[in-house]
């Protein structure tokens, strides 16, 4: 019951973050005080922009932890004949270019931080991205049922 546990609480953690920073991600366009979506009950917050980057960057925290926490289980588990599957090894690398590249652009929000412009959207772009590459994968194979590790045998 335990083990069990605590293989269960990093991926609720993980779908529910992914989901709120996808929200969120949006949300930071001002996408939804322009088209209602603030006025539904319960999502007035969303249609408040810093409140709504706040979020965002919680969200964002809580994903980056629970991918380097897997990223090591992972490094750990290699050694017992686990590999990542082709899905796997795509999602993860669509994911680090999502975090990375958030990383940056909350780095660039920082005090005395200043990029050039073209660097600035081309950050902003390829971020979004990466992100939106990210959640049609994940919702592809979730619907595939495609797993990110398969076990080989060690000879």
């Amino acid at each position: 019951m335990k083990a069990d546990l605590s293989r269960r609480i990093p991926v609720w953690l993980f779908a529910v973050s992914a989901v709120v920073t996808v929200f969120t991600g949006f949300g930071n366009m001002p996408l939804y005080k322009r088209y209602y979506i603030a006025d539904i009950p319960g999502l007035g917050w969303s249609g408040d922009f810093f409140v709504n980057l706040y979020v965002h960057y919680a969200a964002a925290s809580i994903l980056l932890a629970v991918a380097v926490y897997g990223a090591i289980r992972f490094m750990a588990a290699r050694s017992e004949g686990l590999k990542l599957t082709r899905s796997g090894a795509l999602r993860a690398v669509v994911l680090s270019m999502a975090l990375l590249s958030g990383l940056f652009m909350a780095i660039r929000n920082l005090p005395g931080v200043s990029y050039p412009f073209a660097l600035h959207a081309g950050l902003n772009f390829f971020h979004m991205g990466a992100a939106v590459l990210f959640a049609f994968l994940a919702l592809g194979c979730a619907a595939a049922r495609c797993r990110w590790l398969k076990a080989e045998k060690i000879r």
